[in-house]
């Protein structure tokens, strides 16, 4: 009985993160969609001729491993500059937009 116990438990404790970390994972996925619209966004007003710094291009290499620190920084980066964000499909639409989905 002392056995089953220690198994049932463990089981538990591995099978409860599954979940979590499912959901996690989810998350991120609209978070690395909106880092690479954004990484888009901020290429295209660099001069192909020109190049970019090395800085804005490591920036840019971190949207798949590291998506929220890098979406602020880009979104700081763009409205500096004054240009348009790109829309955000994390944030719910508002009533009456015009925006499809």
């Amino acid at each position: 009985m002392k056995i089953m116990n220690v198994c049932l438990l463990a089981g538990l404790a591995c099978g409860l993160g599954v979940p979590a970390f499912a959901q996690q994972n989810a998350g991120a996925a609209g978070d690395i969609k909106y880092c690479n619209a954004l990484a888009r966004t901020y290429q295209s007003m660099q001069p192909v001729q020109e190049g970019m710094p090395a800085s804005d291009v490591v920036t840019l290499s971190q949207c798949e491993s590291n998506p929220r620190p890098t979406i602020a920084t880009l979104e700081k980066k763009l409205t500096d500059k004054k240009i348009a964000l790109p829309p955000d499909d994390r944030i719910a639409q508002q009533p009456g937009s015009s925006r499809s989905q």
